[in-house]
């Protein structure tokens, strides 16, 4: 109200404002009211009724006490506004704002402006605006605050599970909506089961169809469903408000890796006095995401523990049979793949025979079938080397048992050497989770089968040794110096990727076991003595000094690179296996606090030197021989197959003497456009 306002209700001396102030106040949307210098009231608006809830005619005349006495605001609130107007009339204050809350709970703000009469009385200037749904919302948006606080303490708490975390989830938007009950349930299908609850004894771990809850109506809903009468917004015949007495509820999704895990939910046995706010109705939703997001990172954390497991395992398997136990077993527990089994190809007949099954895979399919090529969608997996899955088997055309109980399936193919075959008896999703880790799994297991492989035919080609040159100790010796350093490797990363679940590391698992896999290769040949001819691309020799040396499993030990090693044509796999024997060389004989170095030679090449007691007298032309090594731990071993590769690539290899450490000098005479940028070093 402007200053000429508030002159013109002065009006004339009785007190009662001037026809121009009420031609301009009676169309306010704001109430207003004049008193003269005894608080009685002169004049309100048309708007004043709306707040008090009294007619004007019954105001005019009165004193606010009256509202006293017909309860619309309490004894307090009056004597607050009679302290506010005695604060106006000693004239220490031209205007005095306050808030007043009526006995229906709703806000008002007065703002109070001194004036005086023309006949000298000090009289009042009011106005009341409704700021209920303001200041509702500020008090929504502080308590959202210390919610979302309590949320972050909790979710940031190492020491707590995931279930105590959803819990203390709950408590708090129970609190915020000042609801008593809170659930976490989830949903399959038609039946939603009550994983999490509190406020509501014996309603935890129990089931109930999703049609008798109003979960069905979460469920179907892209935004947060809110209920704040059931009776009145949905009916006194609603199945739920009849079966369970609930009159108020308010439920969101969860989602897991962007499916529908289930809801997350609160609700009381009476009815709400207002309507859930914008701001309740988002932080519910909040809480769907945030819970779906540790459901989601518990998953994944109880996996990739599995997984660890699995791996190691695999790699102490000694037959085909039971590598593939260990897998299907494996599949069905992380899973929920009851009914899992594994083929395994057979070139011969060009089919894919039965190998290994779960309990429930027998019990339900009394003989595993033999596939022949093309005659089920196996062979599609198994052909293109790729994940498929079927989550409704009903739906494809062309099965290999239209009667089958299976009802989706997920294939993980064994590169060539077979199939694992992942099914369950009814319709389901297959997560992003499902699909990584199993092809994780099924990476593992091929890995795990090329070992088994390898091994069979290393025990086979190892007595045809010993009876020739007694070499099969050698060899043993030599697979494990080689395959240490990239077990290790692969070992590492799924570990931290354990810790950190980041997919990137499972490519590191993946990239070491392919080395493994180059590696094993390799070794069978120097074993058979063949020399197959190297695969030589251009390579940044820095990038596999340093791949090589994240392998040795020496924290203590350092490597430093002297100068430009500049790029080389080999053959990768071989040339990381040079460096990575050289390494496990000076670790093993120079202990594990040694200092490596390599460095450019001038006419071409490479060296590698350490700084431990070096090579004993005359033991330079020996170290070279396969089981002529002057060191209980294996140094001619790791050699040899230096000395394999340094040939097969047409290099040359020295060892000079050196006043300390053992220095090797690799020489390729330019011939693989090695370039250097430093003069040589001495050792």
């Amino acid at each position: 109200m402007t200053s000429e306002e508030s002159a013109d209700a002065a009006g004339p001396s009785d007190g009662a404002p001037s026809d121009r102030f009420k031609s301009v106040v009676e169309t306010m949307t704001d109430g207003v009211f004049v008193l003269n210098d005894d608080d009685t009231i002169t004049y309100v608006n048309a708007a004043i009724e709306s707040f008090v809830g009294i007619d004007r005619e019954t105001l005019v005349g009165a004193t606010f006490d009256r509202l006293v006495d017909v309860r619309a605001i309490d004894a307090g609130e009056y004597d607050r506004f009679v302290e506010a107007l005695e604060i106006l009339r000693e004239g220490t204050q031209r205007e005095y704002r306050m808030t007043v809350e009526t006995t229906s709970g709703s806000k008002l703000e007065l703002r109070l402006c001194g004036r005086q009469g023309s006949g000298g009385g000090n009289g009042v200037v009011g106005t009341v605006r409704d700021v209920t749904d303001r200041e509702r919302a500020l008090e929504t948006l502080e308590r959202q605050q210390v919610a979302l606080y309590r949320l972050y303490q909790a979710d940031v708490n190492t020491e707590l599970s995931a279930e105590e975390k959803i819990e203390q989830a709950l408590e708090v938007g129970c609190e915020f909506l000042d609801l008593p009950i809170g659930y976490l349930s989830s949903v399959d299908g038609e039946t939603q089961r009550f994983d999490r609850v509190v406020g509501f004894d014996g309603l935890e771990n129990t089931s109930m169809p999703l049609k008798s809850s109003y979960c069905r109506l979460t469920v179907t809903s892209d935004d947060p469903v809110a209920i704040q009468d059931a009776e009145t917004d949905l009916g006194a015949d609603d199945p739920t408000y009849v079966e369970s007495g609930i009159s108020c509820y308010i439920g969101t999704k969860v989602p897991v890796n962007g499916a529908l895990h289930g809801t997350f939910c609160f609700a009381a046995a009476d009815a709400r006095d207002r309507s859930f706010s914008p701001n309740e109705r988002e932080f519910v939703r909040l809480l769907g995401l945030w819970a779906g997001h540790n459901l989601e990172r518990q998953r994944t954390e109880r996996v990739l523990r599995r997984l660890h497991e699995v791996s190691e395992n695999l790699m102490l398997a000694e037959s085909k049979l039971a590598v593939a136990q260990i897998a299907v077993d494996a599949a069905a527990e992380l899973f929920d793949l009851p009914i899992t089994a594994c083929w395994q190809y057979d070139e011969a007949t060009d089919s894919l025979q039965p190998l290994a099954a779960t309990e429930n895979a027998r019990e339900l399919i009394e003989e595993t079938p033999v596939f022949e090529r093309g005659e089920a969608l196996v062979w599609e997996s198994f052909d293109t080397k790729e994940v498929r899955w079927y989550e409704d088997l009903a739906d494809e055309t062309d099965p290999h048992n239209p009667d089958t109980p299976l009802r989706s399936e997920i294939h993980i193919p064994l590169g060539h050497r077979g199939v694992i075959v992942n099914g369950a008896t009814e319709p389901r999703t297959f997560e992003g989770i499902d699909i990584e880790s199993l092809t994780l799994l099924g990476e593992l297991v091929t890995n795990a089968l090329i070992n088994v492989d390898q091994q069979e035919s290393l025990a086979r080609r190892g007595e045809a040794l010993q009876r020739q040159n007694k070499q099969l100790e050698e060899f043993a010796h030599l697979v494990a110096h080689d395959l240490r350093n990239p077990l290790a490797g692969a070992v590492g990363f799924l570990e931290i990727a354990r810790e950190t679940h980041e997919s990137a590391h499972f490519d590191r698992v993946k990239n070491s076991h392919n080395r493994m896999q180059g590696l094993i290769n390799e070794l069978l040949d120097i074993a058979r003595g063949q020399r197959t001819a190297v695969e030589p691309r251009t390579l940044s020799v820095a990038s596999v000094v340093t791949e090589a040396w994240s392998y040795v499993d020496a924290p203590e030990a350092t490597l430093s690179i002297a100068g430009d090693l500049g790029q080389i044509d080999a053959d990768e796999t071989r040339l990381l296996q040079l460096f990575g024997n050289l390494f496990r060389n000076s670790v093993e004989h120079a202990g594990s606090e040694v200092d490596v170095e390599v460095g450019p030679l001038d006419a071409g090449g490479f060296y590698v030197v350490d700084d431990g007691p070096g090579l004993p007298e005359g033991a330079r032309d020996d170290v070279l021989k396969l089981g002529k090594t002057r060191s209980a731990k294996g140094t001619g071993i790791g050699l040899s197959s230096v000395t394999d590769i340094i040939e097969a690539h047409g290099w040359e290899l020295a060892i000079p003497n050196t006043a300390g450490g053992a220095r090797f000098e690799i020489r390729t005479d330019g011939a693989t456009g090695t370039t250097t940028s430093m003069p040589e070093t001495e050792g």
